[in-house]
């Protein structure tokens, strides 16, 4: 072992032994103080589903399954970046202990194991291949978004040199062989019998190239202490840089949002003033400023920043991790930030980029550390409702949903004058017994064009022999948008109003043709005591179809695009249902380019349809999905599942001028039409 030489009167061992100590006392110094401000963030649980959080490590950190389905180039780069890391985890280990150990106690390299040992120089060749089209891809092709900052091409050079200095320690090692079996004896250890194919490489490389035996043994053991400086230094560099997600992100994977989505964190009801801007958030919202890569996937996805806002989910995070280190670690020094009069949110984060999002949480799904920058957003959302800074429009909406429980604006009365003359009419569930309660939403009950499809999804359930009821009274926003706009009390006030009128009524399961009512009543009314099945009327004109209880009397001419609603598809993962319905009315279902967990964001969610168009946008999410579809030949419907998407790709199609051309078209619709029904 390179330790066992003797360095101004000192043992190599001893060297290294202290060396080690001083960089891990920094290490561990470092780590205990993030972690102690990562302690300042409010409490939250996710201690839970422990079997669900391991197997999600195993699958996404050790196996890599969200980069393996990424982008390309780096889909494939970074997981063998990855695993080279992993093994050279281990070789690193026996390095350090073989080295200390050297004069008293002999312990195997890895280049002495075999297998092991030949995986790592194969690797070490893998990580340099990996390393150079991370590269190319960061600093030639570069996707938007991504950073080129020094930190990651610091990372990037110390990580192949780390790779090159194994190679030629291994190189030595081979030399040395070499020397022994021309004096005739073999020379005990360095893995004569493991086959070490990219170190005997450069060992004959640099011989071919007249480098002597002995100068590439020298040059071995040069590079042996190289490698364990360069690993020393790496170790202290990380937890200071910005690239502390390579120790971070694994932990944000283990205590993502399981095992639903979009389920926010409750509102801090304790009545305590916040003695720092950290405390707003909790824990593992301040987790995800340490764990970003800014690698910039969020913004690639982002309708926000597509149609130029203010927003980039990827600087809300960048500005979240500054704040983390600027206020937490002041903090932990017993002194206040140097610039504390600088608000954090609506400040360092401007109030126009806090309601640019659409929570449509592209970002979120498609983060390959999840990290979760929409319950990050609702919570600056809180302070800024908190504080009234909302704008006009927004608060006129706010109001009516406090005065009238919906957000049109209209009266509680008027929510089923679409259902006038029905025939069949509409049961009250709380009057009489049903199977199915029909839980309409705002823009179902009110919205004229969601209003007239209302009434046809009415006609194909009692055609369908469904025994479905409403409540004619007492139904109320369910609050969804509502929620992710930062009213957490208009939120519980809703959901308790609708509870109790739930509470009069007799039914076994909920349907809606809102996805926005669909998810806050499956995900977040369960603490209010809501414990039935809920269902999206896609899913139950899918099983009418395919049981026969309905039964198509034509077939319908066109080619048609669906479009995945993000609170049907990416956040509750129905995406086969409504194909399968398009497919029954005899159209030529063509998919968009973004479809099912990829779909785009029409631009509504988040309460962004309540509120007042920022300035300096270029174009609106609806109208960039509208010309998406018109680039597919022949397309002529364009068929949504969501009252929302209704009204806002009607908006659109008559901004691109095409409403002569594509015909947008609710789910329901085309089952009503291929049903004939007069």
């Amino acid at each position: 072992m390179p330790t066992e030489v003797t360095i101004l009167g000192i043992s190599g061992a001893v060297w290294l032994l202290l060396l080690l100590a001083i960089c891990s006392a920094v290490f561990a110094w470092r780590m205990l103080a993030l972690l102690r401000v990562l302690a300042m963030g409010r409490r939250e649980n996710r201690l839970d589903h422990l079997v669900l959080r391991a197997w999600t490590f195993i699958k996404e950190v050790i196996f890599q399954s969200r980069m393996l389905t990424g982008e390309s180039i780096i889909n494939w780069a970074h997981p063998a970046i990855f695993w080279g890391f992993c093994f050279f985890v281990i070789a690193s280990a026996l390095m350090f202990v073989g080295g200390i150990a050297a004069p008293w106690l002999w312990i195997p390299q890895v280049e002495e194991i075999p297998v092991l040992g030949t995986l790592v120089d194969l690797f070490a060749v893998i990580v340099l291949v990996g390393l150079i089209a991370s590269s190319i891809r960061r600093y030639i092709l570069t996707p938007p978004g991504l950073q080129r900052t020094m930190d990651a091409t610091i990372v990037v050079l110390l990580i192949a040199a780390l790779m090159v200095t194994f190679l030629l320690a291994e190189a030595g090692g081979r030399a040395e062989e070499q020397i022994a079996a021309a004096a005739g004896h073999v020379e005990e250890g360095w893995g004569t019998q493991t086959f070490l194919p990219a170190g005997t490489a450069t060992a004959n490389i640099m011989l071919a190239a007249g480098v002597s035996p002995e100068g590439v043994v020298q040059t071995g053991i040069a590079a042996w202490w190289i490698h364990v400086a360069i690993l020393l230094t790496f170790l202290v560099y990380l937890p200071f840089s910005k690239h502390m997600h390579l120790i971070w992100a694994p932990f944000a994977v283990f205590f993502a949002e399981l095992p639903t989505k979009g389920t926010l964190p409750a509102a801090d009801d304790s009545g305590k003033e916040p003695s720092t801007q950290l405390e707003l958030f909790t824990w593992r919202m301040l987790l995800s400023g340490y764990a970003c890569a800014e690698c910039g996937r969020c913004e690639r996805v982002c309708p926000a920043v597509e149609s130029g806002s203010k927003l980039s989910p990827r600087e809300i995070l960048h500005d979240l991790k500054g704040l983390v280190l600027k206020d937490g670690i002041a903090a932990l020094k017993g002194r206040k930030p140097a610039d504390e009069e600088q608000e954090f949110i609506g400040g360092t984060v401007p109030a126009e980029a806090v309601w640019a999002c659409t929570s449509c949480y592209a970002c979120v799904d498609i983060c390959p550390v999840r990290n979760e920058h929409v319950p990050i957003i609702v919570q600056m959302r809180r302070k800024l409702v908190d504080e009234g800074k909302v704008d006009n429009k927004l608060q006129e909406t706010l109001v009516s949903l406090q005065r009238y429980g919906n957000s049109q604006g209209k009266s509680a009365r008027k929510r089923f004058d679409w259902a006038k003359d029905l025939p069949g009419g509409l049961k009250d569930a709380t009057k009489e017994p049903v199977d199915m309660l029909w839980f309409l939403g705002d823009y179902a009950a009110y919205h004229p064009s969601s209003a007239r499809v209302s009434r046809m999804v009415a006609v194909v359930f009692n055609a369908a022999g469904i025994d479905f009821g409403v409540l004619t009274k007492g139904e109320r926003s369910a609050g969804n948008d509502v929620r992710r706009i930062g009213e957490e009390g208009l939120f519980e006030m809703l959901a308790e109003q609708n509870m109790k009128a739930l509470g009069k009524a007799d039914f076994q399961r909920i349907v809606t043709t809102d996805p926005h009512t669909y998810h806050t009543l499956k995900h977040e009314y369960g603490r209010f005591g809501l414990e039935v099945p809920i269902v999206h009327y896609s899913e139950v004109l899918d099983e009418c179809l395919r049981t026969g209880r309905l039964s198509p009397n034509r077939s319908l001419a066109g080619r048609a695009v669906y479009h995945d609603p993000c609170y049907l598809g990416r956040y509750n993962g129905i995406y086969d249902p409504p194909r399968r319905v398009i497919d029954a009315t005899g159209l030529e279902l063509v998919e968009m380019p973004r479809n099912r967990e990829n779909s785009f964001c029409c631009g509504a969610g988040g309460g962004k349809i309540w509120m007042e168009e920022e300035e300096g946008i270029s174009e609106r999410p609806a109208v960039s999905r509208i010309r998406e579809a018109l680039q597919i030949d022949g397309v002529t419907h364009f068929v949504v599942a969501c009252p929302k998407d209704l009204g806002m790709f009607e908006d659109a199609v008559k901004t691109v001028g095409a409403e002569d051309r594509l015909r947008i078209i609710d789910l329901g619709e085309i089952v009503y039409e291929a049903l004939q029904i007069q």
